[in-house]
C-alpha cells in the first residue's frame, strides 16, 4: 500500500526534495510495526530452538529478558504462549498454573479462556485434581464461554474425576453431558468406554466401541474384550503386540499397549511375554504414564513376575530352595539373548540365598539391567516398590549403579538421596575419589555444610596431592565458587596450593582464588593473586596464562582505585598484544582509567 500512495509523486520528487522525503518518511513509518514484527518473530524463533534443544532454563531467561510489557497486548499474549510451551517442556505445573490464573487485566476473553483452561490441565497433571475444579468452576459460572469451551471445560471435570478414581462422579458428569450437547463421536464413545471400564462394565465397553479404529479405539476394545471375557487372552496378545509396533511414534498410547500386553501376557500364561511387556513399560513409566491412565506400570508386578517364573522353571528342573549353587548355575546357562530369564534367576535368588550368593546375584541382576538399557527399570525396581520402602533399604551395589545413572542425567535430587549414608566406595574404588564425586553432588543438592565437611576430610593428614586429583579436586572447588560459596572455596584453594608439589597446579590455583576474591569485592587481593599467578615460575609471564592473568589483574587494580598501577599493566600488555581487537579493548580500557581519575579528582 505504501508503494503505491507513493508512487505518483516518483516525478515530483525529481523536481523538489520535499514530497520525496515525506513519501520515504510514510514507507519508514509504514514499515516499522513489519519491522518490530520481525524481529518479535525472530526472537521467539530463538526460543523455540532453545526449549526444542533442551535448553529450557536459558530460553526462560531470555524469555523474561525480552518479553514485551502487558500493555503491548498482541504482542505480549504471543509471548505468553510460548511461556507457557516452555512450562510444558519443563513439566513446570505450578508455575504454569500460577501464571495462568494471575494474569493481567484487560486481555481478549478468548485469550483468558485459553490460559486459564492451561491452568486446569496443569493442574491435573500435578494431579491437583480439586485445584483444577476450582479454576473450572469460575470458567463454567463466571465467564462467558463459547459452547465448544463449555464442552472442554466438561470434559476437564470428568477428567478431574477420573484423575482421583472417582467413577461415579465420572459417570453421573458424563451422563449429564451427554443431555447438554448430545454427543456420539468416536472420542466420546472412547471417553465413555473408558469410564465403563474403570466401572467394571467391561462387556458394556466391548459393545459401546464397536468398529472404532483409532489406535485409541483399538487398546480399549481390546481391553474391554480381556477383561470382560469378549476376546481371547492369545488373541489379544498377538493383536497388542502388533498394536505395539504401530504405535512406537506415539509414546504415551504405547507405554499403555505394554501394559496391554503384560496383562493379555499373564491371561494366556506366557510369563516371558509379560517380564519383557512390563519391562518396556517400566523403562517409560516415569515420563509417558498419565495421570487417568487406564493401565498403571507397577514394580511390584515386575518381582512378582521374575520370582513366578524362576520358581516354576525351577520347580520343573528339581531345585531345592536353599541349594544356591544349583540355583546360580541355572542362571548363569542362560545366554546373553536370553538376558530376562537369566534375570529372573537372580531376582529370586536375592531373596531366597545365602549371603555371598544373595551380594553376587545382586550385582549379576543390577548389571544385566544397564547392560540391556533399562535404568529405569532398575529405578522403578529399588525406588517404587513395596520391597524398598526407603532408599537406605536398597543394597548398596544398586544404588552405587542408580547414582551413577542419576549423575549422568543431572537428577541431583534423587542422586543425592542414595548417596545418603554411603561413606564406603564402591568395591574398586578409590575412597578419597568416592568422597570427592560424594560432595559434588552435595554442593549441587544444596548441602553446603555436608560438602566441606568431606571436602576437608579428604586433605585432612594429607602432605602432598598427586597431580591427577589435585586438578579432580579443583574441579570440584569450581562447583563451590559456581554456588557462590566463595570463602570456602578460598581456603579450600589456599590448601591445593601449599599440598600440591607441581608449579603449575600451584600457579592455577592462585588464578582461581583470585576470581573468589574479585567475586567477594576484594579487589586488591584479586590484583595481587593474578600477578602472582601471571609469574609463578614464569619471571616475564609472558606466555597466554601470565597474559590473561595480567588483564585481570589490571582491572581490579582499577576497581581498587589504583589506576597508575592498572595503567602499567595494561601498557605492559600492550607492547606484547599482536592481535587488533586485543590491542583496542586493552586501550579502551586505559582509556576509562582516565575518566575514573577525572571522576575521583576533587574539583
Amino acid at each position: 500500500m505504501a508503494a503505491r500512495l507513493c508512487r505518483p509523486q516518483a516525478g515530483a520528487a525529481l523536481r523538489g526534495g520535499t514530497r520525496f522525503l515525506l513519501c520515504t518518511g510514510l514507507l519508514l513509518l509504514l514499515q516499522a510495526p513489519l519491522l518490530a514484527q520481525a524481529a518479535d518473530n525472530a526472537a521467539l524463533e530463538r526460543i523455540r530452538a532453545l526449549t526444542k534443544g533442551g535448553a529450557t532454563q536459558l530460553a526462560l531467561r531470555l524469555l523474561d529478558q525480552y518479553q514485551p510489557a502487558a500493555s503491548q497486548t498482541e504482542s505480549w499474549m504471543k509471548w505468553e504462549k510460548q511461556r507457557y510451551a516452555l512450562y510444558r517442556a519443563q513439566r513446570n505445573w505450578a508455575q504454569l498454573a500460577e501464571r495462568a490464573t494471575s494474569l493481567p487485566v484487560g486481555l481478549p476473553p478468548e485469550f483468558v479462556h485459553w490460559a486459564k483452561t492451561e491452568a486446569v490441565r496443569a493442574r491435573l497433571n500435578a494431579q491437583d485434581t480439586e485445584g483444577a475444579r476450582r479454576v473450572l468452576r469460575d470458567l463454567l459460572w463466571q465467564e462467558q464461554g463459547s459452547r465448544d469451551e463449555h464442552a472442554e471445560w466438561r470434559q476437564l471435570v470428568i477428567r478431574s474425576y477420573l484423575i482421583e478414581n472417582n467413577v461415579s462422579d465420572a459417570h453421573t458428569a458424563l451422563q449429564q453431558y451427554r443431555a447438554d450437547f448430545q454427543v456420539n463421536s468416536p472420542a466420546w464413545r472412547q471417553l465413555e468406554a473408558t469410564i465403563l471400564i474403570r466401572s467394571g462394565k467391561a462387556r458394556d465397553a466391548y459393545a459401546l466401541i464397536g468398529d472404532i479404529k483409532t489406535h485409541d479405539g483399538q487398546l480399549l476394545t481390546l481391553l474391554a474384550g480381556l477383561q470382560g471375557d469378549m476376546l481371547p487372552p492369545a488373541t489379544v496378545l498377538k493383536r497388542a503386540l502388533s498394536l505395539a509396533e504401530e504405535t512406537r511414534n506415539k509414546p504415551a498410547l504405547n507405554h499403555q499397549v505394554w501394559l496391554l500386553v503384560a496383562e493379555a501376557a499373564a491371561r494366556a500364561k506366557d510369563p516371558l511375554r509379560r517380564m519383557y511387556a512390563l519391562e518396556r513399560a517400566l523403562t517409560d513409566a516415569r515420563e509417558h504414564a498419565a495421570p487417568d491412565a487406564l493401565l498403571v506400570a507397577n514394580a511390584d508386578d515386575l518381582w512378582q513376575a521374575y520370582e513366578r517364573y524362576a520358581e516354576a522353571v525351577g520347580n520343573e528342573a528339581r531345585l531345592l530352595v536353599g541349594n544356591d549353587a544349583a540355583w546360580l548355575k541355572k542362571a548363569e546357562a542362560y545366554k546373553r539373548d536370553d538376558a530376562i530369564p537369566a534375570r529372573a534367576f537372580y531376582a529370586f535368588l536375592l531373596g531366597h540365598a545365602g549371603i555371598d550368593t544373595r551380594k553376587l546375584a545382586q550385582r549379576r541382576f543390577v548389571d544385566s539391567l544397564m547392560e540391556d538399557g533399562r535404568a529405569e527399570v532398575l529405578r522403578a525396581l529399588y525406588s517404587a516398590s513395596r520391597r524398598y520402602p526407603d532408599l537406605k533399604a536398597v543394597p548398596e551395589y544398586a544404588r552405587y549403579r542408580l547414582a551413577d545413572q542419576a549423575l549422568a542425567g543431572y537428577d541431583i535430587a534423587f542422586a543425592a538421596r542414595l548417596m545418603q549414608g554411603l561413606e564406603n566406595p564402591p568395591a574398586g574404588e578409590d575412597p578419597d575419589g568416592w568422597a570427592l564425586r560424594r560432595a559434588r553432588v552435595l554442593i549441587y543438592a544444596g548441602d553446603q555444610r555436608g560438602a566441606l565437611q568431606l571436602l576437608n576430610g579428604i586433605l585432612a593428614g594429607k602432605k602432598k596431592l598427586d597431580d591427577a586429583f589435585a586438578e579432580r579436586y579443583i574441579q570440584v572447588l569450581f562447583d563451590l565458587q559456581a554456588a557462590e560459596h566463595h570463602t570456602q572455596a578460598i581456603a579450600l584453594l589456599e590448601a591445593v596450593f601449599q599440598l600440591a608439589t607441581n608449579p603449575r597446579i600451584q600457579r592455577e590455583s592462585l588464578y582461581w582464588t583470585a576470581d573468589s576474591k574479585a567475586a567477594l569485592g576484594d579487589h586488591q587481593q584479586a590484583a595481587e593473586l593474578y600477578l602472582r599467578s601471571a609469574t609463578y615460575q614464569h619471571p616475564t609471564g609472558g606466555d597466554m596464562w601470565g597474559q590473561t592473568a595480567r588483564y585481570h589483574a589490571a582491572e581490579e587494580l582499577g576497581k581498587a582505585g589504583l589506576t597508575q598501577d592498572a595503567r602499567l599493566v595494561y601498557q605492559a600488555l600492550l607492547r606484547h598484544a599482536d592481535d587488533a581487537k586485543q590491542r583496542a579493548v586493552i586501550e579502551r580500557n586505559i582509556q576509562q582509567l582516565w575518566l575514573i581519575e577525572k571522576k575521583a579528582t576533587p574539583r
